[in-house]
């Protein structure tokens, strides 16, 4: 027990301390965590001790006969700990796969655009055969190996492109369409990962496929994935109530049962919980029965976005939990490194998954914005953005050193991990010379003006509002939110209510939007829209918003604004505050909305 809180304890300190190493020299936090996780686990150890028993003058040092006590008598258990970790890597992917439910939901879907669609498939179609021909055709490695190392290699990692991207204030089309691209990206690599791991695996029990078995075993492998992620879908629908705290319902009248299984789809450590904990059981029902988990995971994710509540995803984003499970997750990599396995043959596979890798991605991004008829600035940068590899592709390869462990698993390993650092690091360097090259050609164009030298107070109540003027006849805050919410709903701008509902109700709880005067901003930031809209509630009954003031409600302003662009919406405030300093504003609003004549009132008065 004491070896295992030492492992865990040196481990969550040594990537810390790292990350913040690695974050104040600009390399990338993910590297200096790997590496912190390199140097306290057991392989960097081993060679440490290899060094002391070469020099055995060194044993006679009274400071380092804890060292040596450690080696001779407690080594090989604190190595064997550290593998038993290697169950969190299975856990924090499986959740990472069924987060990627969120991007699936129909209407997300249907923005993406077949354009980016066209460019995602065609880089990565290339990317996975480029990498799968040459390690097969080059290394000499078995086709199923090569393949699946083509399948990782698909997978990109752009946390670090869109920091630097909020850093120099660069939004529009180049964002979205590496947004779009990313989250098709990261949806073709798990298909084809989990197929060709799922063979491999097959393979290591011995099973003889020819091909027309392996058609059959691979299509009744996804059947059953997929039946138990529908089987996690459905806890979670019975566990995870959609009605929203707007519902007032006796709670008397439920059963026991119902009361301590149900939970509302808000954003909450407990929501996390019962996450983790159904997520857990599909996974491991998966993997008893040799079953792509990944499937699994993101079968269930599919269901829950489309048929039930979109705002479950929200607590896989809490702020204060999911850091730990990222430090432990790279820690964990990093000290899973084989260094004692490097050789001159490892270094030669390396290099060739960099080039390989390097070549798909290039070309294959640059011909499909050729085909799709890109503007030539996004040809010119956008392959150069789709170059950065940790995150996912880190997960998934220490999943094949686990699961195919003596059957090329350790080789497959020895061979990405370095690569990942490398374009990390490579990649986090060429993207800033990208964008900050992207900076200069476009300054001074319509659309960097627009964004960047616009003063909050030249947007017009009019830009912002449109049409979305409406009567609210709730006596209620939340019954307030949810009717205006249905405005966004018809309007198309949100695919459920519970979107934006749950999300401004949790705001409420931290602090009342009512700003005094008799008016309210309550708002939120919904990932996908491009940019703030609001809608404007003019209040049949004046409704108590806990104001500073403690005068009722009677005019309230709802904001969603774009969770990728947070300053539209201090912009979006300043506007309407502007606006609201004109006399007559309330008056005159509420006469045109009875004359239907809002949008010309608004645009006459306001603009």
């Amino acid at each position: 027990m004491k070896m295992q809180i030492l492992a865990i304890g040196l481990l969550v300190l040594a990537a810390y301390v790292g990350g913040i190493l690695a974050r104040k020299l600009h390399i990338g936090e993910v590297v200096g965590q790997i590496l912190g996780g390199i140097f306290v686990g057991p392989h960097f150890l081993e060679i440490v001790h290899r060094v002391l028993e070469h020099y055995s003058g060194l044993k006679g040092m009274s400071f380092l006969k804890p060292v040596y006590t450690f080696f001779n008598t407690s080594f090989h258990a604190y190595a064997e700990i550290f593998e038993s970790f290697h169950f969190f890597v299975f856990l924090l992917l499986g959740l990472v796969a069924f987060s990627l439910g969120e991007e699936l939901h129909i209407d997300r879907l249907k923005l993406v655009g077949i354009k980016a669609s066209i460019i995602c498939i065609l880089q990565a179609l290339l990317t996975w055969v480029m990498i799968s021909m040459g390690f097969w055709l080059a290394f000499d490695f078995d086709i199923i190996h090569s393949m699946l190392i083509g399948s990782i290699g698909i997978a990109t990692a752009p946390a670090l492109t869109f920091i630097l991207m909020s850093r120099l204030n660069i939004e529009g089309r180049l964002k979205n369409i590496l947004a779009n691209i990313v989250v098709l990206d990261d949806i073709i690599e798990v298909i084809f990962f989990s197929v060709f791991l799922g063979i491999a695996v097959a393979m290591k029990r011995g099973v003889e496929l020819s091909l027309l078995s392996l058609g059959g075993h691979v299509l009744e492998e996804l059947i059953m994935a997929l039946l138990v992620g529908a089987g996690v879908f459905g806890i979670l629908k019975l566990t995870v109530k959609k009605r929203l705290p707007t519902d007032d319902r006796d709670a008397s009248k439920e059963s026991f049962l119902s009361t301590i299984l149900s939970e509302h789809p808000t954003p909450s450590v407990e929501m996390l919980l019962i996450m983790i904990g159904v997520v857990a059981i599909g996974i491991a029902t998966a993997i008893h029965f040799n079953l792509p988990f990944l499937i699994t995971a993101v079968v269930a994710g599919f269901l829950i976005s489309n048929f039930h509540s979109h705002a479950i995803f929200d607590s896989l984003r809490i702020g204060n939990v999911m850091p730990i499970f990222n430090l432990l997750f790279f820690a964990i990599i990093g000290a899973s490194v084989q260094i004692e396995g490097f050789s001159s043959d490892s270094l030669v596979f390396v290099m060739g998954y960099l080039g390989l890798r390097l070549a798909g991605k290039l070309i294959g991004n640059w011909a499909g914005c050729k085909i799709t008829g890109q503007d030539p600035k996004i040809t010119a940068c956008l392959p150069r953005l789709m170059l950065p590899q940790a995150g996912m592709a880190a997960v998934e390869v220490i999943l094949v050193a686990t699961m195919l462990k003596g059957y090329g698993g350790e080789e497959i390993f020895n061979t990405i991990i370095p690569a990942l650092v490398l374009f990390e690091v490579g990649g986090a360097y060429i993207s800033e010379k990208t964008l900050l090259k992207w900076k200069s050609w476009t300054t001074g164009e319509r659309e960097s003006l627009a964004t960047k030298t616009r003063r909050p107070d030249d947007y017009s109540l009019y830009e912002l509002i449109g049409s979305r003027v409406t009567e609210v006849i709730a006596d209620s805050s939340r019954g307030v939110i949810s009717e205006m919410a249905k405005v966004l709903k018809a309007e198309g701008i949100i695919s459920e209510e519970g979107i934006v509902t749950q999300r401004v109700f949790e705001r409420e709880k931290l602090a009342s939007t009512g700003a005094g005067d008799g008016v309210a901003f309550p708002h939120c930031k919904v990932s996908g829209l491009k940019k703030v809209v609001v809608v404007c509630g003019l209040l049949e009954r004046p409704v108590d918003w806990n104001s500073l003031d403690r005068r009722p409600v009677d005019f309230v302003f709802l904001l969603v604004s774009p969770a990728e662009y947070p300053d539209q919406h201090l912009m979006a405030l300043r506007a309407i505050s502007v606006a609201l300093r004109k006399s007559g504003l309330r008056d005159g609003l509420r006469d045109a909305l009875k004359s239907k004549t809002t949008e010309a009132f608004l645009r006459e008065e306001l603009s």
